[in-house]
């Protein structure tokens, strides 16, 4: 897939529907924001890979990439002396990628000019993929690709509960419930160390089949936190997952489970690696547990 620069100068009257703040937003839950982008000279081809370059601030020049997206396939894709592009990630303004940084570390780029596309070398895209997956970091969530991290044809697409996937609602539903897991116990930042508070997941109540017409998510009600292994677990049930009290009685009853592995028969328990529980976290892990009934 081919890769191009895009400018976009942010001191001329914002071209965003709505706003680009709102736009940065749809994107952050998931969606994507199309918008025609007008330009000099020639159009990238329907489906090639769009790299945001910010401009503006007193005519300093480009400020750096603010964002990733894909040419639309649509066959009047934004007129003549323009095009139209579907974005998947924005950064929010003055949070973009510096221009300096891009060109240190991104070699044979070509020069970065206010009005018209540039295509990236092919042999410059792998370091670009690097050096923007380095900056963004892993995202909310550490297994879905951050847009422009793999190439298009890596990709697939796959249905998701976007109840389960909506960056806002696992915050909210985290700020209530503490972060950990409401099955296991396990806190990802207590188990392997910082950075790793993405692993924690948010787990749907409310059975697919049960959604009535209408339906409005509460974070707070309707969502509790499981570690990945616990949350695939659940949905192994259909049509009704298992409920974490349920997964826990899973646990509760497996074979061995108190032993290691390598050890079952011999009685050997195993060695449970334990941390010290600060009282905000006991306070969030009984908040949740009187949530759920538990207390």
């Amino acid at each position: 897939m081919p890769s191009v620069l895009l400018p976009w100068n942010a001191d001329l009257p914002d071209p965003w529907p709505g706003g680009y703040g709102p736009a940065v937003s749809t994107v952050a839950g998931g969606g994507t924001v199309r918008r025609s982008v007008p330009l000099s000279g020639a159009r990238p081809a329907p489906g090639a890979e769009v790299w945001l370059v910010l401009w503006g601030n007193s005519g300093r020049g480009p400020r750096g990439l603010a964002g990733h997206g894909i040419v639309s396939s649509d066959e009047n894709h934004g007129g003549p002396g323009a095009v139209t592009v579907d974005f998947d990630l924005l950064l929010p303004l003055g949070e973009e990628l510096p221009a300096v940084l891009l060109q240190e570390s991104v070699p044979a780029l070509p020069a970065l000019s206010d009005g018209g596309a540039a295509a990236v070398p092919p042999a410059s895209v792998p370091a670009l993929r690097r050096l923007w997956s380095g900056f963004l970091g892993s995202g909310p969530d550490p297994l879905c690709p951050v847009p422009g991290t793999l190439d298009a044809q890596a990709l697939v697409l796959q249905p998701t509960n976007r109840y389960e996937h909506d960056a806002e609602a696992r915050r909210l539903c985290l700020a209530y419930h503490g972060d950990s897991c409401a099955a296991c116990g396990l806190v990802p930042v207590q188990r392997y160390g910082p950075g790793t508070q993405a692993l924690l997941q948010v787990h749907h109540l409310v059975p697919g089949p049960d959604l009535p017409a209408g339906y409005t998510l509460d974070p707070v009600s309707d969502l509790v936190p499981l570690c990945p292994t616990c949350h695939t677990v659940a949905h192994t049930r259909v049509p009704v997952p298992y409920t974490p009290a349920e997964v826990r009685a899973l646990l509760a009853a497996a074979p061995d489970a108190a032993v290691e592995e390598g050890t079952a028969g011999t009685g050997v328990a195993a060695v449970v690696v334990g941390s010290v529980v600060t009282a905000e976290q006991q306070q969030a892990l009984d908040d949740a547990a009187r949530l759920r009934g538990l207390r």
